[in-house]
Parts: structure tokens; sequence; C-alpha cells
């Protein structure tokens, strides 16, 4: 028989996708979706006006469901009947399909081929909304799991990795992650990434760790390349890092982690360059040319920087209000930490990307969407801060307890007894194999 704690993450999943289908009119498909939208049925062998009108005939119903769905909420019109025009007027209004146009605007969706590809054969069978939302719900169901046997490769014991499982979709990762857009998965891709990185740190599994980590970032760069170009140069730092300032973290898994993400980092630029993807220069004038329905400008770099002071700004004021993300960003960063340096560094290059994209498009309107995956650091951190707390009786750097057998006579007959003394202080590096025929540099 199962055991219990191998299906309460699966009854987790169940549960999490039930509450995703109850909440699923409440979703919104946005604009990107309807370029998702349309790069699917493109798949399927439509033509690209057809493609176009059906992505707009979704966008257009769902425009309508959600006025409607405001409507019952105001305390004067919740009575009155449903507005049956508002679909048409709709699809009159964006008869040549939703604006910005701009081609320039258009190849930032083109590059991003994969999720749409993938997301193909729902979409037919379900339709265009609710086939794109089921990819997303997918990926993000898949996240959770991952990091459930991430913190399991951690040697976090079940309950505290299914906590980090349930933190997974009940952070804005399960919120943004199920609607249809890349973030669920992108956010599951940059998990499996974590994973191999954590494998290639302890020194063992160095093959699986490198494959994984290598495979999730390829798909991740079809799905959207803007942020897995930002992974490999982040993990890079991370691994080179620890091989500079944690000796016992100088072993064959780290550096491969580090040859890895230098491969990672090339591969990104050369594709970049091969494919003539959009690039970060593309981005800021997207940014302040609002997406080219504007003038661009001739100083995007001096704008990006006063902008960001601003929303910077901004942000700190709005976060000392209600310091939520900063009080659990900071407990989590202490949990990682204390478990394994290296790991923690891994940990925090690929939720720090969140962050770097943030200040590359400071948009405050979409600013919790860009920086979502910085909460993988609570995700991953908190539940091993909560393992480490425990085992120390709640209280911080009390050593715990630990029962040895000995071996003792008494009346000329050996009796086993139990001797409770302190364990050692929990190292930093638990995370790390220190076997010599592991780590033989």
């Amino acid at each position: 028989m199962m055991r219990i704690h191998k299906i309460i993450p699966l009854l987790t999943v169940v549960v999490f996708v039930l509450l995703h289908v109850f909440a699923y009119p409440g979703t919104r498909f946005s604009n990107d979706s309807y370029r998702y939208a349309r790069s699917a049925y493109e798949f399927l062998g439509d033509p690209y006006r057809k493609a176009q009108d059906k992505a707009l005939r979704a966008y257009c119903a769902d425009t309508a469901a959600m006025l409607q769905r405001n409507r019952m909420l105001h305390q004067i019109e919740f009575r009155a009947p449903v507005r049956s025009y508002e679909f048409q007027d709709c699809l009159t209004e964006h008869a040549d399909g939703l604006n910005p146009s701009n081609p320039r605007y258009e190849a930032l969706f083109h590059a991003r081929l994969a999720y749409p590809l993938v997301a193909a054969p729902f979409v037919w069978l379900l339709g265009a909304k609710a086939g794109l939302t089921a990819v997303a719900l997918g990926f993000t169901a898949l996240g959770g799991l991952l990091v459930l046997v991430l913190l399991r490769a951690l040697r976090a014991p079940p309950p505290v990795a299914w906590l980090g499982q349930c933190l997974y979709y009940v952070t804005p990762i399960g919120l943004w992650g199920s609607r249809p857009m890349t973030e669920g998965p992108m956010i599951a891709l940059m998990v499996a990434m974590l994973l191999g990185a954590v494998w290639l740190c302890q020194g063992r599994r160095r093959v699986a760790g490198a494959l994984l980590s290598v495979g999730a970032f390829a798909l991740g760069f079809a799905v959207k390349y803007s942020s897995f170009a930002l992974v490999g140069p982040c993990l890079v730092a991370a691994s080179a890092l620890a091989l500079m300032f944690v000796p016992q973290a100088r072993h064959k898994g780290t550096r491969c982690l580090l040859i890895v993400s230098l491969f990672e980092s090339l591969v990104a630029f050369a594709m970049s360059r091969a494919l003539r993807l959009p690039g970060l220069e593309d981005s800021l004038q997207d940014t302040f040319s609002l997406h080219w329905t504007y003038a661009e400008v001739a100083d995007p770099w001096r704008r990006l920087a006063r902008l960001d002071v601003n929303y910077w700004w901004q942000w700190l004021q709005g976060e000392a209000l209600a310091p939520s993300l900063l009080f659990l960003l900071a407990l989590g960063i202490w949990g990682a930490m204390s478990r394994s340096v290296p790991i923690a560094l891994c940990l925090i290059a690929v939720g720090g990307t969140g962050l770097l994209t943030s200040v590359a498009h400071p948009v405050a309107m979409e600013g919790d969407r860009l920086y979502v995956q910085v909460w993988l650091i609570v995700v991953v951190g908190l539940p091993l801060l909560v393992e480490r707390l425990r085992r120390s009786g709640g209280t911080p750097g009390a050593p715990p307890v630990r029962s040895d057998r000995l071996l003792m006579k008494t009346n000329g007959r050996r009796r086993r007894t139990a001797r409770l003394e302190p364990l050692p202080p929990t190292s930093r590096l638990e995370g790390v194999d220190m076997r010599p025929d592991t780590h033989p540099g």
C-alpha cells in the first residue's frame, strides 16, 4: 500500500487543480494570451487571418464575460440584464486584431514558440482560453512536485517538503502560473534547473543533474528566452562564488555546475544572435515607446536609470506598509544559508532573475508578475528554516539532541541504555556530500 506521505502530495495537486477550475471564470484572457492563442491556431494549420479571428473571438468573449462579472458587483447595475452586444462590439472594434500590432512588438511573441506549440492540442480540444490555461496549470502543478523532490534531495522530511509544495501553490507563483501565459511553464522549468543545480552541488547524480539543467534550459529558452538568458549567468556567478569562498564546495559537482551554466549562457547568447531575437535594447524601446505606439527614444538607458530610482523607491515605500515579501525573503535566505551556502547561492541566483527582470522593466502595473520567481526563495528557503528550528527545539542556534545506544554492565549482564548528548552545530554545508570518494578534488 502506498505510504501516506506519497499520497498527500498527489491529493494536494488535485485540490490545487480543483480550486483553479472553480476560479477559472475569474481569470483573464489577456492581450498576451490572445497572441499565444493565435500562434497555437497557426500551429494547428489555420492561416494567419483565420487564427487571428479565432483568437480574437476568444478574447472578446472573455472581455464581455468580465464586464458582466464586474456589473454583478456594482451596487446599482447588479440587477441589469446581460448586455449581449458587447461581444460583437469588441469584434468590430478590433476587426484587424488587437493592438499593438507593430512588427517589432510581434517579434517578442514569435520568439516564444514552445508554449503555444505545447498548448496547440489542448486549444484544439478545449478552446483557446481553456487550452492555454490547462497547459499553464499543468506546469504549475508539476513545479510544486519538483519543489517537493528538491526539498527531499536536501534531506528535508516529507512534511517539510510538502510544506514547500503548498507554498508554491499558495504564493503568487500559483496565481500567475495558472493564467494563460508563460509564467507557469517558465517557473516550473526554473525549478527543474534549480533541482539540477542541487544535485550537482551535492556532488551526486552529476550526469542526471547536468542533463536536467540543460534540458530544462533548452525548453525554457523556447518558452521565454529573455528570462532564461538570465538564469545561466546568474548560476555561473553562484557556482563561481561557491568555489572561491566555500572550501568544502570545491569538488567535481560544483565545477560541473559552473561549466554547464557557462555553456548555457554561451548558447543563449549565440542563439539570440543567430536567430536575431529581440534584445535588451528592443525591450527598452518597447517600454519607453509603450509598445511602439509612440516614437522611439534616443536615451533609453538614462531613462531606465531614472525610472528605476522612482520605481524601487516607491516599491520600498509600499513594502514598508506591509513588508510581507521582504520578511519572508529574509527568512527564506536564512533557512537556505543555514542548510547549505552553495545551494543557497543557487537559489538566490534563480530567484534573483525576477528582480533583474523588474530592473530592466520597471513597470508598476505588472511588477508582481515580472518578479514572481523571487518567491522561489521563500518556497524553498522557508521550509528549510522550519526544519532547522524544529530540530533545535524552536531556539535558533540550540543544538538538537540525539540518542546513542551504549552497552553497560549491570550485575554481570550487558544492558542497553540511552544517553542524550548534543549534536554538533548544523553545518552550513549539509547539502554537500563530504565523502572522500565522492569529492576527490
